[in-house]
């Protein structure tokens, strides 16, 4: 206990020679303003002037931020637009291979059926061909009968 009083004394004396101490000090102070006397008004003008640059570079700078930050969100815009029409024309483009595909068939067929008729077409055509040609041997074969049968009438 005697140790911790004695230790209590010495930082009490410490405190009390600090604050001695700190007084002089203030007083030192307090003499010295009162040596110099008020300087006079400083001049903070060009610090103001560059205070002022500096705001209109931040505003400047803010300005041109948010022109890219706008520039920005239209590129993004933009770009979905974009990709939603990618997607939209990707899709119509599906449907019409899916309908080729089904058509591709029906195409073939028809070309078959094409072909088929073309071939009954030329196979007609010769046929009617040959019918002419039989119509005309058997009308000239009946005319020249015709003619025999009154050919004995007309020489008598």
């Amino acid at each position: 206990m005697q140790s911790l009083n004695e230790r209590l004394a010495s930082y009490m004396e410490t405190v009390r020679n600090l604050e001695k101490e700190n007084a002089h000090l203030e007083q030192l102070i307090r003499e010295w303003y009162q040596k110099q006397g008020p300087i006079g008004p400083k001049d903070y003008s060009h610090y103001y002037e560059k205070i002022e640059e500096l705001q209109k570079q931040i505003v400047a700078a803010a300005v041109e931020t948010h022109k890219v930050l706008l520039e920005l969100d239209n590129t993004k815009m933009t770009a979905e637009d974009f990709r939603i029409k990618y997607e939209m024309e990707s899709g119509l483009r599906q449907n019409v291979e899916g309908d080729l595909n089904s058509l591709r068939p029906m195409l073939d067929n028809l070309t078959l059926a094409k072909s088929d008729l073309e071939m009954q077409f030329e196979s007609l055509k010769e046929e009617i061909i040959d019918l002419k040609k039989n119509h005309e041997e058997v009308r000239a074969s009946s005319l020249k009968c015709t003619l025999e049968m009154w050919e004995p009438d007309i020489q008598h």
